[in-house]
């Protein structure tokens, strides 16, 4: 709650009934937009950037706080302290995924850089890291992943919190597509892509829909019967300048840079910055 130097982790049952909540000191008010579970942790983001009063006439009371120390934090799920970590100043956007590995904590994620000014989104340079928490050496090891500018980083939902080797994310000129062949915008050649990465080979594919075709989160599904965890389809919105609207552009994941499986048109302008989910009928347990 912004205001307030407090958070709170609550513990809730399958019938929705609160069993434990926990207070987190969290002083200096910062920007806490996500989070991360795996197995037996929750994992938390102390950045930078700071709620301001002062700035709320701008409509986004944030501002980045030089004096703040950028950390990570690990508690159990069930509740109870947290540790926290140093790492380098920045801001993490949003979580891939996170797991246990032994007694490290892996976490993928969108990090921006140092000096993130949230009050103008497209000047950030954000990129895919993944950071290694040593739960016993008390350390953070910190490594790029990707260096592309990309946001909206998601995973197969059924390796949410569990290990994963595949990860999708949008990398695009974040909230602002050309709107048309004439518009003079100064990212004259950026080509908006959605992106697959291979975290065990450490490989990337791209999948470009060009220079008037912005595109939002891909949201994996499954086949109805996977053999792999890659066996399904990617699902974004793509903007179609020309149309005013948005594209439900539907890809293989196996054959990522092919040609669509699917593309709907839709009559409506669909926000990049959408998050969605896909509901399955029934729960599948493919990944390790």
């Amino acid at each position: 709650m912004y205001g307030s130097e407090y958070v709170q982790h609550i513990v809730m049952n399958e019938s929705g009934t609160v069993e434990r909540t926990t207070l987190i000191h969290t002083p200096g008010n910062p920007y806490m937009h996500d989070f991360a579970l795996t197995e037996h942790h929750v994992v938390l983001f102390d950045a930078p950037v700071v709620f301001s009063a002062a700035q709320l006439p701008t409509g986004v009371p944030f501002v980045w706080d030089e004096s703040h120390q950028a950390r990570v934090g690990v508690m159990p799920r069930t509740g109870g302290e947290v540790r926290w970590f140093e790492v380098a100043p920045s801001l993490v956007g949003h979580t891939l995924n996170a797991y246990d590995d032994g007694t490290d904590v892996v976490i993928d994620i969108v990090r921006h850089p140092e000096g993130f000014n949230i009050r103008d989104f497209g000047t950030s340079r954000p990129t895919l890291d993944r950071w290694r928490v040593d739960l016993v050496a008390g350390k953070v090891r910190e490594d790029r992943l990707d260096d592309r500018i990309q946001e909206f980083p998601r995973v197969d939902s059924r390796c949410v919190a569990r290990s994963h080797r595949y990860g999708y994310s949008a990398a695009v000129e974040l909230y602002a597509p050309p709107t048309g062949p004439g518009d003079p915008r100064p990212n004259e050649g950026f080509s908006s892509a959605l992106l697959k990465h291979d975290l065990i080979r450490g490989t990337t594919e791209a999948h470009e829909f060009g220079r008037f075709g912005a595109v939002g989160e891909g949201v994996f599904v499954p086949t109805e019967s996977p053999l792999a965890e890659d066996d399904g389809y990617v699902m974004a919105y793509a903007h179609d300048a020309e149309r005013g609207a948005a594209d439900l552009v539907i890809l293989s994941a196996q054959d990522f840079t092919g040609e669509p499986v699917a593309r709907i048109h839709l009559p409506v302008r669909i926000p990049l910055g959408l998050h969605g989910n896909w509901v399955p009928g029934d729960p599948w347990n493919a990944c390790s």
